[in-house]
């Protein structure tokens, strides 16, 4: 690539002006340095245009639109924001399409009533999915108001989430999967299609794939959400239908090729298995820091969360070997040193994890696939 870096105004101008004799005036001010300094501010413009237009022929170093055009070269598409979907309770059935509002922490939002559930002596249970896609709409639990009167409610509550909502996927994300392209070809059912396919599902951050996981013609591929969290039963079955959906009294993978599975095939898509730890630490802060175990503790738990969001999102990453594998492993340096990163702390020892003073390497087979997730911190002064 051409270096521009070096093809600023004052270098453009400092090159015309050596091209001057020395007998001609070129002091600043003067009538050469006033002509040649627009044209040298002009030309420094068009070489950053030129830089940028270099720059963004490239996957590693695209980003945005720019990255959007050229991923599509190989059929892949940015993945959408998708929106969160979570239980609704009310006392009365109420009208498909009914709108709700919620007072958040983050502003208003709004839920609508998109498909019944059942009824119970509790009341009536529908999925409600949040209008604002993203990650706003997931955490948000408690009273709704009716925007559209319903006659007879007096009771509308939101629970649990059913299908997380996810933000649109980022330049770094999308580039990952761009490159994966060329790794290994993908060809009629292979590790690399499967792969693909499934991530380029809107609401899937990662899978992993087991073939023969039951004898022949059975393929399990255990997916995470767009936010590497187990994925919930809403996500599970839109993959299962779109790859190989199911038939059959007892609802098992048709191995007809109704989906993208090639023929013969007979998929299961599944997710992981949280694993919660708890880690126990001591802490030395400055001497300056008073209560340093309280004032801190927040701080200290969003550095390991980073850190074990930066473990699920290697959760689908196959090992370079021959054999297929995946390692998704809790280090205790690592924590150490994310804690590390707070100014004000000067030391951490004594770390455990589930009361194992050792790393924690998480179970990653056909049988069961852990996900590792932020548990209870207990912070010991230093």
């Amino acid at each position: 690539m051409i270096d521009f870096s070096n093809k600023t105004y004052a270098n453009i101008l400092a090159s015309q002006l050596k091209r001057v004799p020395d007998t001609i005036d070129k002091r600043e001010g003067s009538m050469i340095q006033t002509a040649l300094g627009p044209e040298s501010w002009h030309l420094e413009g068009l070489y950053l245009d030129l830089d940028s237009v270099q720059k963004n022929a490239y996957a590693e170093t695209a980003g945005g639109n720019w990255l959007n055009m050229l991923v599509a070269e190989r059929g892949i598409e940015r993945k959408a924001a998708t929106k969160a979907v979570k239980k609704g309770y009310f006392n009365i059935d109420v009208p498909i399409g009914s709108r709700f509002s919620a007072l958040t922490g983050s502003g208003y939002l709004t839920y609508k009533v998109s498909d019944f559930i059942d009824h119970s002596e509790n009341g009536y249970s529908y999925r409600m999915e949040c209008e604002s896609p993203g990650e706003i709409g997931n955490n948000y639990s408690g009273q709704l108001v009716a925007i559209d009167y319903v006659t007879g409610l007096t009771s509308a509550q939101l629970t649990e989430l059913l299908s997380a909502g996810t933000e649109e996927e980022g330049d770094s994300s999308l580039r990952e999967r761009y490159l994966a392209t060329f790794d290994v070809a993908t060809f009629g059912g292979n590790i690399a299609s499967y792969r693909n396919a499934i991530l380029a599902i809107d609401g899937v951050g990662a899978v992993q794939i087991y073939p023969a996981w039951q004898g022949g013609g059975t393929v399990l591929c255990s997916i995470l959400d767009g936010n590497y969290k187990p994925a919930g039963n809403t996500l599970i079955t839109k993959v299962q239908n779109a790859i190989c959906p199911l038939e059959g009294d007892d609802l098992e993978p048709s191995p007809n090729g109704y989906g993208m599975a090639p023929i013969g095939a007979a998929v299961t898509i599944g997710t992981g298995k949280e694993l919660k730890l708890d880690f126990s630490l001591t802490v030395q802060f400055l001497s300056s820091i008073q209560n340093g175990e309280t004032a801190y503790k927040n701080q200290i738990m969003d550095k390991i969360e980073e850190y074990l969001e930066s473990v699920r999102q290697s959760w689908g990453t196959v090992l370079k070997s021959q054999k297929l594998e995946y390692a998704v492993i809790v280090y205790v340096s690592r924590v150490i040193y994310a804690i590390l990163t707070i100014p004000e702390v000067v030391n951490v020892t004594d770390v455990t994890i589930n009361g194992i003073a050792s790393d924690v390497v998480c179970v990653e087979t056909s049988t069961e696939q852990q996900v590792p997730v932020l548990g209870a911190v207990t912070i010991n002064g230093g």
